[in-house]
C-alpha cells in the first residue's frame, strides 16, 4: 500500500460481510483514500508493518469487529422524544400505574403544556384494556393529556385533549381513522390511525430546537448500540427542514436516511414531494406511505376478524388516493417505502406498485413490516424486487399481543423472515423503536434466530433464520434498503470507516447469550464516537 494509515484496530475478529468472510485487521484513511474510508483489510502482521508513529493503534485482544448496524426503520425523532420530554410509559405495569405517572408529570409541566406520554400496551396492564378519557380525566381534569399507545397507532386522549380537538358524539372520523366511543354514542377518548391527526393539528409543535435535540439524542443512543446509520420513517415538513439544517452544519453524529411523508395527519391536502439531498451523513430520497395500523394493537388491515374483538383493522387510504401519490413519486425517481402489515393492505400495495411500471432510475421500493404476507404474496413481491424491512424484534417484545390477538391462521405467517429470504427478498432487519424499548440489533438478532417472545413462547419458529443471515440483514441488507450498499454495510476498503467493536462474536455466541453481547467502541468515518464506560483502555 505503501501509505501511512490514520488508525489500525488489529488483533481481532474482524466479520467484513464479504466474500473474504474473516480477517484480523482493518486500517481506516490512508493518504490515497478519503478521510474517514476504510483503507484496508487483512492480516494484524502485515498491516502493523504499515503503521506510521501517529497511526492510532487498537490492539482488540481477540474482540469482534462488524460492520456499523443499520436500523433500516425506526423513528429517530420519536425515539429522542421519549429521552427527553415525552412521558415514556413502555413499563407500566396497570392503568392505576399509568395514571399516578400522568399525575405526577402534571405536577411537573408549566401552566398550559400539553401532556404527552407514549408506550402503554393493553395486553400488559393488568385490566387488559387501553385507558379511556375517564381513567385520564380523574389523574388530570384540567391539562389537556395524550397518550400515544407502543405501536403508534393508537392515542388515549382526556376531555380537555378532546374538547381543544373539537371532538363531539357529532364528529365523524376522517377516512383511514376510527373514533371509539362509548354506550352513549360519545367519544371515549381512543382514536385510531388518520383520527389522531384530529388531535395533533391543535396540538403545539415542536420547536426546530425541540426537534433538533430529541434528533441528536437518539442518534447518540444508538451508536451506544453500534448503530451507525438508521431512517426516520415518516417526517413532516417541518422535521425534514432541521435534519437538513443539521447536516449543513455538520451536526449529525450518524448517518440517517429521512423518509418525508406525503400524507401528515389532521392536514387535508397531500404534502408537496421536496428536494432530493443526498450527503454523507442525510440521505432524502425515499419518501413514506402508512396502508395500515399496527399488528399488536390489531388496526392492521386483515380479511378476517381479530381473535379479542369484531375489527379487521383499517386500511388509511382511499386507494386511488394512495395509487396518485405514489404514480407521482415512483416518476419523479423516489423509492417508495409503504408500512403494510395486514394481508388486505399488503395486496393494496402490491397493486399499486404493479401498476406503476418501470422505475426512471431503476431502484426498487420497499414494504415497511411486511407482517403477515402469504407465499403468493411473497412471490408477487419477489417479482417486483421489492426489499422488505421487517422487524424481528416485534416477536419478542410485542409476542404476547400476537398470541392474543392475531388469528390462528396468521401466527405461522407473523413477520415470516425465512419465507421472506426463501422468496428471495432482500431483507433489512429493524426495531421500529420506540415501538419496542429494546432496539438493540442483538436482541432483534436473537428474535429471528428462535422466534421465541419474551414470555419464552415460540412464534411460527419455522421462520427461524441463521445468524449469518440476521447479521447480514442488520448490515448489507439495510445498506441495500437505504439505495447506498456502494458505501456501507460491510468492512471493504473504500467504503465508509463505520464499525462496532463488539465484547464476542454474534456469530459463535449461543443465541440465548446475543444480549450479553457488549459493543464496546463504535466508529463512524474512522472516528470512535462511542465507548462503553466499562472498557479499558485498549489502545
Amino acid at each position: 500500500m505503501g501509505s501511512e494509515l490514520d488508525t489500525l484496530l488489529f488483533n481481532g475478529n474482524i466479520l467484513t460481510m464479504e466474500s473474504v468472510g474473516r480477517a484480523s485487521a482493518v486500517a481506516f484513511g490512508a493518504i490515497g483514500f478519503n478521510n474517514g474510508r476504510i483503507a484496508a483489510v487483512g492480516d494484524t502482521k502485515a498491516l502493523l508493518a504499515q503503521a506510521a508513529a501517529q497511526t492510532v493503534l487498537y490492539d482488540l485482544q481477540g474482540r469482534t469487529v462488524v460492520p456499523g448496524f443499520i436500523d433500516a426503520h425506526a423513528h429517530i425523532w420519536k425515539i429522542g422524544h421519549l429521552l427527553t420530554t415525552m412521558l415514556d410509559l413502555r413499563r407500566v405495569a396497570s392503568i392505576e400505574d399509568l395514571c399516578a405517572a400522568v399525575r405526577q408529570r402534571d405536577a411537573q409541566l408549566p401552566r398550559g403544556d400539553w401532556l404527552q406520554g407514549r408506550g402503554f400496551n393493553e395486553a400488559a396492564l393488568a385490566e387488559r384494556r387501553k385507558p379511556t378519557r375517564d381513567d385520564l380525566d380523574k389523574a388530570v381534569p384540567v391539562r389537556p393529556v395524550v397518550l400515544t399507545r407502543t405501536c403508534g397507532h393508537i392515542f388515549a386522549a382526556n376531555s380537555a385533549a378532546l374538547k381543544l380537538a373539537g371532538i363531539t358524539a357529532q364528529t365523524r372520523a376522517p377516512v383511514g381513522g376510527v373514533i371509539e366511543r362509548d354506550e352513549n354514542g360519545e367519544p371515549n377518548g381512543i382514536l385510531h390511525e388518520t383520527a389522531m391527526g384530529l388531535i395533533t393539528r391543535v396540538m403545539p409543535p415542536p420547536t426546530a430546537s425541540d426537534y433538533a435535540k430529541m434528533i441528536r439524542a437518539a442518534l447518540e443512543h444508538q451508536l451506544s448500540l453500534g448503530i451507525t446509520s438508521s431512517a426516520d420513517c415518516g417526517v413532516a415538513p417541518e422535521l425534514l427542514e432541521v435534519y437538513l439544517e443539521l447536516d449543513r452544519q455538520g451536526a449529525l453524529p450518524a448517518r440517517v436516511l429521512v423518509m418525508p411523508l406525503r400524507r401528515v395527519d389532521g392536514r387535508k391536502d397531500p404534502v408537496p414531494l421536496p428536494a432530493k439531498h443526498v450527503s454523507d451523513r442525510l440521505r432524502v430520497d425515499t419518501v413514506k406511505f402508512l396502508a395500515d395500523g399496527g399488528l399488536s394493537g390489531a388496526t392492521a388491515a386483515l380479511s378476517v376478524r381479530y381473535r379479542h374483538s369484531d375489527t379487521k383493522g383499517t386500511l388509511r387510504f382511499d386507494e386511488e388516493d394512495l395509487r396518485a401519490l405514489c404514480q407521482e413519486s415512483h416518476d419523479q425517481g423516489w423509492r417508495i417505502a409503504t408500512h403494510a402489515i395486514g394481508d388486505v393492505a399488503i395486496d393494496q400495495v402490491l397493486r399499486i406498485y404493479e401498476g406503476l411500471g418501470p422505475h426512471p432510475e431503476g431502484l426498487a421500493h420497499r414494504i415497511e413490516h411486511f407482517g403477515l404476507p402469504s407465499e403468493l404474496q411473497l412471490k408477487r413481491a419477489a417479482k417486483l424486487g421489492v426489499i422488505s424491512a421487517p422487524q424481528s424484534i416485534f416477536i419478542r417484545e410485542l409476542g404476547r399481543n400476537f398470541l392474543e390477538f392475531v388469528p390462528d391462521q396468521f401466527l405461522p405467517r407473523t413477520y415470516p423472515i425465512r419465507a421472506m429470504l426463501n422468496a428471495g427478498l432482500t431483507v433489512a432487519l429493524s426495531s421500529d423503536a420506540p415501538v419496542v424499548e429494546d432496539d438493540n440489533p442483538l436482541a432483534g438478532m436473537n428474535a429471528a434466530i428462535t422466534r421465541r417472545s419474551k414470555e419464552g413462547v415460540a412464534i411460527a419458529p419455522e421462520q427461524s433464520i441463521s445468524a449469518q443471515e440476521a447479521l447480514y440483514a442488520y448490515t448489507m441488507g439495510g445498506a441495500i434498503a437505504s439505495g447506498d450498499a456502494a458505501n456501507r454495510g460491510s468492512i471493504r476498503p473504500g467504503k465508509w470507516a463505520d464499525v462496532a467493536v463488539l465484547s464476542a462474536d454474534p456469530l459463535t455466541t449461543d443465541p440465548a447469550a446475543l444480549m450479553d453481547i457488549r459493543v464496546e467502541m463504535t466508529f463512524v468515518a474512522g472516528s470512535k464516537v462511542y465507548q462503553s464506560p466499562a472498557l479499558t483502555v485498549i489502545c
